[in-house]
């Protein structure tokens, strides 16, 4: 049996990057940092700003050791608290946007949503399936986006 390749990421990427943000990056910030990884994604978290700045420079320079580098258009530092809400503050991971916001009541929550690519996406989709199957009765059409619709809605 051959690994898939996320299992051979999460295997090498173990030792890159979780041993190394365990046992250096985070002893030796001054604030609280936490790392969510999945295959060969991560978002790391910082306290102190002063934090993610030291780790964003080193970043290259460890992954280059292990000929890896860094993802430039998924690579930034954000700003990401409860303290500056809205959509303008958000970040996506495994095609999903993460964003602080005003809940219906008012009080900040954080919330989830799918990623604009995966949206977009979904919407083509099932826009040519509409033009597709515009052949059918409108009943049954709509029947059928219904399921659709319930099925996208459950998968995230």
């Amino acid at each position: 049996m051959v690994a898939s390749p996320p299992i051979l990421a999460n295997i090498y990427l173990h030792t890159v990057i979780d041993e190394w943000f365990e046992k250096v990056v985070k002893p030796h910030g001054e604030g609280d940092a936490i790392i969510c990884r999945f295959a060969d994604d991560f978002v790391c978290a910082f306290q102190y700003a002063r934090d993610a700045e030291r780790f964003y420079k080193v970043l290259p320079s460890r992954l280059e050791k292990f000929n890896l580098e860094v993802a430039e258009d998924k690579t930034r530092i954000l700003r990401f608290s409860r303290f500056q809400p809205g959509l303008k503050n958000r970040f996506c991971f495994l095609n999903f946007e993460f964003y602080w916001d005003s809940g219906s009541k008012g009080k900040l929550h954080l919330f989830r949503r799918k990623g604009r690519k995966r949206l977009q996406t979904a919407k083509r989709n099932l826009s040519d399936y509409i033009r597709e199957k515009r052949h059918m009765k409108t009943s049954e059409l709509l029947k059928s986006l219904t399921r659709k619709l319930q099925l996208l809605r459950s998968s995230g």
